[in-house]
């Protein structure tokens, strides 16, 4: 045998050569030497498959990487083998190969050793290649050659695919298996071969399923599936009824709203857009800052995965499938609107892993129907999946209440079904500059939404000639569904699922798993310099300020950000107050204006339009603390209790305005933590039980009267709306009625006194108010459809008035006078 080794030894080393200068396989994790770091035991590589293909990949990764050799010879327990390597799928033959029956030999003499010795550690690493890591679909046997799939590949196959994807190929090394773990358990040496190889199988094919996918079946069989749904099926009967033609062109109908649906991935596909995006990133971004992904490698190999990102910009899909398809993670099958089918670009689309589905499912039963069969499909088969949780992007920076209809089919889907924990991944992207941003401000001013065409999109590449700064993209912790259920519904497990039937519980699990989401997506926020300076400049009466001024701002908010931690998984950038400032000049939202006694820097007005969309972004992050300081615009001594008061007043309109994660019982121990947070910094001292704010004319005074002034947009529509309902008086006001007589006094209010925002008088914004004021019950609707309140209302309005100036009262106030027109809203 040695002297076979001898003979062969040359020929090995010369293959290792070719194969080096063309296959160059992408290792993960980057710095596999940390996972044996400390180790001294014998260490064995484990192959899924083999081949002197994978063997020469992981020759060549352990030469650069520092690790053994797995050509090396290893003695373990009296044992000499010639081989770090471990195949647990080897096939045997020459020319008509077949898959081993009798699993890995070197395997089962390790492990006799080890029970023979009773002693000895040795380190199993497992070691998954992935050529092309295209999953199993039906298609032409030439593109078969190439692909990977889930079966064990022969030596013509492997061939061709070291061929076509040798620069396209994942290695992705694991952390190391004891053998101790399996050994010390007192096993006979058969059982313990037996566990060792079924948990390296079941790691295997975990691992495969995170980073391949699961098995495809061609998109015509996939559609087939839907149409034998039951669900479909009757749906197609009860449209048709007994009339035999118009069954089958029922049958036929339904048949093209599932293709019309159905995703058709490429794999040659998603590998040009992904070598399109490289090169679209390089060019508009500074770069994509990733955070928190372990999270997502972990969630990947366990359960079935559902990403439910923020929706800002067209660009999010994009990039979410570029990230995940480069963390070596199986492309998801993404939701979009069937506003993208475009020529040429739906196609492009669709193949990258887009299904579409139409804005609205509403007198189409049969459409729903095959929607949620086709949904039901692709979950059951164990894709993983993305779609906005919001259903539209946000056009003022906030997030939008999450919309239950995906949810629901996904949730329907997966208790008829739940083969695998599923796990949804609220994901949130911070960009610096959005390519849609102009468009947003028209939207939100009265224009018309335009409709996404090609010519359309053709237009706006000049856009991409900007630099856009750099896109963070935060992972945020996994939500998964059970512990959801069980609080929602202790005894979900026993409920008995009819074909059609949608138990009403189901409701309250969608509705308490949106809010999750949601507060998930902020809980992952990304605090970036041009939000930063988005809170500051906004906060100035004409987004003007002195730079020294400036940079103090910007070290409290960043400090504020670090004391009063809205969550572990908030990033902050490492930047000094002047690296943001110059940052923000580069990217052309502010400039500077030379003045002796220090530079100015300021907005231009229609930048500071759009930095209120950056602002927003991160606005939660200040509201409790900059509530607190709102209290001492007016007064400069409240009680303890008193401010906990204040801020519990507001709370329910904060938390739905800005999806604030605590529940309203516990906002006093959050107020209170957050009073610390501002004492620490020297923004208000304790007197006894007591808050005392600076002296006025302090540099601390102004510090807090600008965090103050976070808040106090939202603060103003609380007290107009409030005014405007006193004003009329009870019973005289219909919700629509009142939500556009707010709406267009915010509008001139803004006009006359502050920025001319759109985000100031969104009307989205004042719904949501209404709806919290009736949730507290302070707002009934009575039998004809007019809004009522008690007293109650007026003491809300009394106690708004120590948060806000007398100057912004009066203002608010002379709004509600016989203005002109105003009976006509």
């Amino acid at each position: 045998m040695s002297a076979l080794r001898i003979i062969f030894r040359p020929w090995y080393w010369l293959a290792g050569k070719i194969f080096a200068i063309w296959a160059r396989p992408t290792v993960m994790p980057d710095d596999p030497a940390a996972l044996l770091a400390g180790q001294h035991a014998t260490v064995c590589y484990v192959l899924e498959t083999g081949g002197l293909a994978d063997t020469l990949a992981l020759e060549r990764v352990c030469r650069l990487r520092g690790l053994p050799s797995p050509s090396d010879a290893f003695d373990y327990c009296g044992l000499h083998e010639r081989s770090r390597i471990v195949v647990l799928r080897r096939k045997s033959g020459f020319i008509f190969r077949k898959p081993r029956i009798s699993g890995s030999a070197r395997l089962q003499r390790i492990v006799d050793a080890a029970v023979a010795a009773d002693g000895g550690e040795l380190l199993l690493v497992p070691v998954a290649i992935y050529w092309g890591r295209s999953p199993d679909k039906e298609r032409s046997w030439f593109k078969l050659l190439f692909s990977e799939n889930w079966d064990v590949m022969g030596r013509t196959r492997k061939f061709f695919a070291t061929l076509v994807h040798g620069r396209n190929t994942l290695l992705r090394i694991s952390h190391p298996l004891p053998l101790s773990s399996i050994i010390n358990d007192g096993l006979e040496a058969g059982v313990a071969i037996r566990k060792l190889s079924r948990v390296l199988r079941v790691h295997f094919r975990q691992r495969r399923t995170a980073t391949v996918g699961p098995d495809l079946s061609h998109r015509g069989a996939l559609v087939n599936q839907v149409l034998l749904d039951p669900r479909v099926k009757r749906a197609i009967e009860a449209e048709a009824g007994d009339n035999r033609a118009l069954l089958e062109r029922t049958t036929h109908k339904a048949r093209r709203y599932a293709f019309e649906i159905a995703a058709n991935i490429s794999y040659p596909t998603i590998r040009m857009v992904e070598r399109f995006l490289d090169r679209l990133w390089t060019r508009i971004y500074d770069g994509i800052v990733l955070n928190n992904v372990d999270n997502l490698r972990d969630v990947a190999k366990e359960s079935e995965v559902i990403y439910v990102p923020c929706h800002r910009s067209h660009i999010d899909y994009l990039l979410l499938g570029y990230i995940v398809y480069n963390e070596g993670l199986s492309v998801p099958h993404t939701a979009a609107g069937i506003n993208l089918n475009m020529p040429i670009i739906g196609r492009i689309l669709r193949r990258g892993g887009a299904f579409f589905l139409r804005r609205t499912f509403k007198g189409n039963r049969l459409y729903a129907t095959v929607f949620n069969a086709y949904l039901n499909q692709i979950l059951t088969r164990g894709y993983p999946i993305e779609y906005f949780v919001e259903g539209g992007r946000s056009r003022t920076g906030r997030l939008l209440p999450p919309k239950a209809g995906m949810l629901a089919m996904t949730v329907d889907s997966w208790l008829r079904n739940p083969r695998r924990p599923l796990a949804f991944m609220p994901i949130y992207f911070g960009y610096e500059k959005l390519i849609e941003g102009d468009s947003f401000i028209r939207e939100l001013s009265g224009a018309e939404k335009k409709k996404e065409s090609l010519f359309g999109l053709i237009r706006s590449i000049k856009s991409l000639r900007e630099n856009f700064g750099k896109v963070y993209v935060n992972i945020g912790e996994p939500i998964r569904i059970e512990p959801i259920l069980e609080k929602c519904k202790p005894d979900w497990r026993s409920q008995a699922r009819e074909a059609d039937d949608k138990p009403e519980w189901v409701t309250d699990v969608v509705n308490e798993l949106g809010n999750c989401i949601m507060s998930g997506i902020n809980s992952a926020a990304a605090v970036t310099p041009i939000s930063l300076l988005a809170t500051v400049l906004l906060a100035t009466p004409k987004q003007t300020i002195g730079e020294m001024e400036l940079h103090r701002q910007l070290k409290l908010n960043i400090d504020l950000l670090k004391r009063f931690r809205y969550s572990d998984l908030v990033t902050i950038p490492d930047m000094s107050p002047g690296e943001i400032v110059d940052h923000g000049e580069r990217l052309g939202v502010i400039s500077r204006t030379a003045h002796p006694l220090g530079d100015v820097v300021h907005m231009a007005e229609s930048d500071a339009v759009l930095m209120t969309y950056f602002r927003n972004n991160v606005n939660h992050l200040f509201a409790v603390p900059a509530s607190i300081a709102c209290c001492f615009i007016q007064g400069r001594r409240l009680h303890h209790t008193e401010l906990q008061r204040l801020v519990r007043l507001i709370y329910p309109f904060m938390q739905r305005e800005l999806c604030v994660k605590w529940r309203f019982e516990d906002i006093d121990a959050v107020t209170t933590e957050a009073i610390a947070a501002l004492v620490d910094l020297e923004l208000l001292t304790r007197d006894g039980e007591c808050l005392v704010r600076p002296a006025t004319g302090s540099a601390q005074a102004y510090q807090l009267l600008m965090l103050g002034q976070i808040m106090v947009p939202m603060l103003q529509r609380f007290y107009l709306a409030i005014a405007l309902l006193v004003k009329n008086g009870s019973g005289t006001l219909t919700r629509t009625k009142l939500e556009t007589l707010c709406q267009k006094s915010a509008q001139r209010l803004s006009m006359i006194y502050g920025l001319n925002s759109p985000d100031f008088f969104d009307k989205a914004l004042f719904q949501d108010f209404v709806t919290a004021l009736r949730e507290q019950d302070v707002l009934r609707k009575n039998s004809a459809g007019f809004l009522e309140f008690d007293d109650d209302l007026e003491s809300i309005g009394v106690d708004a008035r120590l948060v806000l100036g007398e100057d912004i009262r009066h203002s608010i106030l002379s709004l509600t006078l016989d203005a002109p027109g105003i009976e006509r809203l």
